[in-house]
């Protein structure tokens, strides 16, 4: 690998935008989430940026860098690595640069120290374009939808007025300390200060740490190993000390599968959800715990140290000052039993939560927002209607375990440039797991047409063919770069409506039939007849669709969508043969048990056709863009072929547009 050496960031005339010449994105806020977004865009040449930070320069934690804390996640869980592995702002790339990737190979550990990762970022710091440091933003509006946004911030000269088509909120997190410890001043530290402050609280005669995550188990492994430290009351709220669930299948709940499932859910489910989960972000880790079980160990046996408890469920309920010293009140959680203890300082381990934002006041009501008033930030992490406002944090009751998940923040910020230079500038990925959460998924894609009569090929070259009253269809897997005109020709005229493509761009239509291929779920089909595309059909997994929301779907259940192209010259019979050849396509895979279709309830012509060919109305369900007709067409035996009937002479051509379900939000 070649070192690149990265040039320090020069400003240019166009660092701040201006009204008629607005940036092209701003962000607020350089955490790591922020950082990570503006290595990305560095490599972007077209795209205008800027990065704001109250900071005077990057610091991650500061407070909490012990010399031997890892990270609790692996090195590709970069700034960049998990969108762009070639990205030349990759932790790799900075242990070249700086002589260290020989160590860290011997060394044999996916887990940077802390330190070590703190530098890195520091380093990227200093090598990326636009970044702003001691810039305090204090208000972002703009004058109505479609208008650049007005950001002002307060900085080393004065007032800045800046503008910019897209704001990001990058915006992290701020250290909580709980209301009971108010009135005894310096006495009480936040455990992200820790380090500021450890010669003080080495030197007290007493200690006492309150809560039980991963930065209060540090600071207390800390104190038990100071020479002559103090004794140390480790107390916490939570019913046990939790490690962190950091196994393998867990860890596959950081994926972009476990995330649609978790925005599907109501709002109320998904922070009940979160609220059961705290010890997959919020424990210990095995290596922390068994060096403070160690510590505690050796401190028994040694019988010269000052004495250490540890409590669980048992929360603080006040704090006061008493003859110099501190009186803390607490009370049980299980038994309800109240105690009080005396010390001499108190470290809150008592986490972080998402920093308020008064700077985007006057602009709250052109943002997506819960009925809790929280930033509700779209699949795709935009907050406004025009998506001209975008979300790297604050999103953990919209986005779960990904929020805040480090390795995760490459991808979202992949989304987000995708969609600011609109066009897939990064490659991101929708299907990462092995386990499925809410759905499950046929056991494997249907159909299936390996060796299957009729079919030629394999994988997504496959060609099926078929003979259906008298005709010879041909079936071939919808290639967009090859057939995006036709399908945009078609798709997007107003027959189509229930495509929910009338009037979109190619790109749009590109768009959709690209994510539908990367769908293992969904397959596009265009049908041939005598070598001119004649119609599209679409087959899917309902294990997988708006369907299993409202109908138990069974093992061998494919679904089926079906659109003829128009033509000025229809030909009788052509409805009924497409439909019997688009049947012969599912019965080709000995898999596939019954078809489902679901043709709008008042779409009384496409449901005589289906009844037709042979299915079966079950009942009326309502689906996300309409009500439909749930219908089904059990497998026929091999003297049966009814299916095949459908149309004849005297059939009236159909228009089926409206068999197809919303188009969700896909992705560039």
């Amino acid at each position: 690998m070649t070192s690149q050496h990265c040039s320090p960031a020069t400003p240019t005339a166009t660092t701040h935008g201006a009204e008629d010449e607005p940036l092209d994105m701003l962000c607020v806020g350089i955490g790591p989430f922020g950082l990570g977004l503006a290595c990305l865009a560095d490599p972007l040449d077209n795209l205008s940026v800027a990065f704001l930070d109250r900071a005077p320069e990057f610091n991650w934690h500061p407070g909490l860098l012990f010399d031997r804390a890892t990270l609790q996640v692996p090195f590709l869980a970069d700034l960049v690595t998990m969108a762009d592995p070639t990205s030349r702002f990759s932790f790799l790339a900075w242990l070249k640069e700086t002589g260290k990737l020989y160590p860290f190979y011997v060394r044999e550990s996916f887990y940077p120290l802390r330190r070590e990762y703190n530098d890195y970022c520091r380093w990227a710091a200093h090598n990326v374009r636009g970044l702003h440091w001691g810039q305090n933003v204090v208000a972002a509006t703009r004058s109505a939808t479609g208008d650049p946004w007005r950001v002002t911030s307060d900085g080393p000269d004065g007032p800045t007025t800046w503008w910019t088509r897209h704001l990001v909120i990058g915006t992290g997190t701020s250290a909580t300390v709980p209301p009971q410890l108010d009135g005894v001043g310096r006495a009480a530290v936040h455990a992200g200060e820790y380090l500021t402050h450890r010669e003080r609280l080495a030197a007290e005669n007493h200690v006492t740490v309150v809560g039980s995550g991963q930065s209060a188990a540090e600071v207390v492994l800390d104190l038990l190993n100071t020479e002559d430290g103090p004794a140390v009351d480790w107390i916490t709220r939570s019913p046990r000390f939790f490690p962190m669930e950091y196994s393998k299948l867990s860890l596959e709940l950081t994926s972009p599968e476990y995330l649609d499932h978790f925005r599907a859910l109501p709002e109320q489910t998904r922070d009940r959800v979160n609220a059961c989960q705290p010890q997959l972000h919020r424990g210990i880790s095995d290596e922390t715990i068994s060096e403070l079980h160690e510590a505690l160990y050796v401190r028994r046996n040694s019988g010269s140290h000052a004495p250490v408890r540890l409590l669980a469920a048992t929360e603080l309920t006040r704090s006061q000052s008493h003859d110099g010293r501190v009186l803390l009140s607490w009370r049980n959680t299980e038994n309800g039993h109240e105690r009080e203890t005396i010390t001499d300082a108190v470290v809150a381990g008592t986490g972080y939560a998402p920093s308020s934002l008064p700077w985007l006041e006057e602009a709250r009501d052109q943002l997506f927002l819960d009925s809790a008033g929280r930033i509700s930030p779209d699949r795709y992490h935009r907050a406004s209607a025009d998506g001209t406002v975008h979300v790297l944090n604050h999103g953990e009751h919209t986005h779960a375990l990904t929020a805040p998940d480090l390795g995760m923040g490459p991808l979202r910020n992949a989304h987000i440039l995708n969609r600011i230079v609109g066009s897939k500038q990064y490659r991101t990925e929708e299907r990462t797991t092995f386990q499925s959460f809410g759905r499950l998924p046929q056991a494997r894609p249907v159909p299936c047409l390996d060796g299957a009569p009729g079919a030629v090929g394999n994988g997504d070259d496959i060609r099926f063919t078929t003979e259906c009253q008298g005709r010879r269809f041909e079936f071939r897997h919808v290639a967009v770069d090859r057939d995006l005109p036709v399908l945009h020709d078609w798709l997007s005229q107003p027959r189509a409506a229930a495509w929910h493509l009338v009037d979109a761009s190619q790109q749009a239509v590109a768009t959709e039939y690209r994510r539908m291929a990367e769908a293992p779920s969904e397959t596009a089909w265009l049908v041939h007849e005598n070598g001119h595309p004649l119609a599209l059909v679409e087959t899917y997994d309902p294990a997988c669709s708006p369907l299993t929301e409202v109908f138990p779907v069974r093992d061998g259940d494919a679904g089926l969508h079906l659109f003829l192209a128009p033509t000025s010259e229809p030909v009788s019979g052509t409805t009924g043969a497409v439909m019997a050849a688009a049947l012969d396509l599912l019965w080709a895979d000995p898999v596939v048990q019954r078809v489902l279709v679901e043709p709008d309830v008042h779409n009384h012509a496409v449901r005589a056709v289906n009844r037709k060919a042979g299915f079966r109305e079950l009942e009326h369900v309502v689906l996300p863009d309409k009500t439909a007709c749930l219908s089904v067409l059990e497998r026929p035996l091999a003297s049966q072929n009814s299916w095949r009937d459908v149309g004849g002479a005297n059939t009236t051509r159909w228009e089926p547009a409206e068999q197809r379900p919303a188009v969700l939000d896909s992705s560039i």
